[in-house]
């Protein structure tokens, strides 16, 4: 951690601090809470365990109760100088693009920052971080995130990315995508972030035939409904983080590609085949929105669903 604890040069700042250390809240500057709302939010995509949203603040103070979720926030804009304080200590230092910070649940945290940040918050409830744990074989009674402020971590980095473009998208990769990144985030913190980091044991090879077909069936029979990853993970009798990696080697294709595939082909097969509006194909293969039936169309066949018409 390249923070260092804090030396103050500003009276007001000493306050603060003070007044944090003795639990007051008679400093003025003080703000409670988030000071703005998300300029973007995952909830109306309905991700299962998780909340992620990008916030934009303008240089100010602010103090947060006890988190009631394991937060993860990566950081997006530009450099800045911050101090930041919770139970772990008080620290200041730079803050950079792509500085990655994970807090654990039931942590009051506070900070300040010289100017404008931007920053993608992804809230974990401590349930799906349970679940997550025990399907990878871990007791979910005694897991705990590290704390963590302004560290470097690719796949958090790629993650947190992933989920940004999905939801600037509206979701067009549907909600097992995001179910999928969810899932990922949570292994991936409980492998590398836990206060005793353990490798999840992994099952080698793919699905059994049986399984697979189970699986492909419920897909195809069930295009148009919201499909989620704990759902064909379910059909499989497996974990979503194994259901995932051995649906992958089976199929050459991430459970969310597949849904996607199937719902492209199926797609053109009624552009082809009936006089049905674009919109009503869309909706009968489980887009949300015609213009996320266009999109995959571009990309699967390099031409715009009309063009399919018979």
């Amino acid at each position: 951690m390249r923070k260092r604890p804090l030396r103050f040069e500003s009276r007001g700042m000493t306050d603060t601090i003070q007044a944090y250390r003795e639990g007051t809240t008679q400093v003025s500057t003080r703000m409670e809470g988030n000071p703005d709302p998300p300029i973007l939010s995952s909830r109306p995509l309905g991700w299962n365990g998780l909340i992620a949203e990008r916030f934009r603040h303008a240089p100010a103070e602010h103090h947060f109760p006890p988190l009631t979720e394991n937060t993860t926030s990566l950081y997006l804009g530009q450099p800045v100088s911050s101090v930041r304080w919770s139970d772990d200590g008080i620290y200041e230092g730079p803050t950079s693009e792509g500085d990655v910070t994970v807090k654990a649940s039931g942590q009051p945290v506070g900070w300040r920052f010289d100017k404008d940040v931007d920053l993608l918050v992804m809230r974990l409830a401590p349930a799906f971080l349970g679940h997550v744990a025990e399907e990878n074989g871990l007791n979910a009674d005694a897991i705990e995130l590290r704390p963590s402020l302004d560290q470097q971590d690719d796949a958090v980095k790629h993650i947190g990315l992933a989920m940004l473009a999905e939801m600037e998208s509206g979701g067009t990769g549907g909600r097992v995508y995001g179910d999928s990144l969810a899932t990922a985030l949570a292994t991936h913190l409980l492998r590398n972030h836990g206060a005793s980091p353990q490798a999840a044991p992994d099952r080698k090879g793919g699905l059994p035939r049986s399984a697979l077909r189970r699986v492909t069936d419920f897909v195809n029979e069930n295009l148009s409904m919201d499909l989620g990853l704990s759902e064909m993970a379910g059909v499989a009798n497996l974990s979503q983080y194994h259901f995932s990696r051995q649906f992958k080697r089976s199929t050459g294709l991430s459970p969310h590609q597949y849904v996607i595939q199937r719902r492209v082909r199926r797609a053109r097969e009624l552009l082809s085949k009936t006089d049905l509006p674009v919109g009503d194909v869309a909706s009968a293969v489980g887009f949300t929105h015609q213009s996320h039936l266009a999109h995959h169309v571009r990309r699967h066949f390099g031409v715009a669903p009309s063009s399919l018409r018979g």
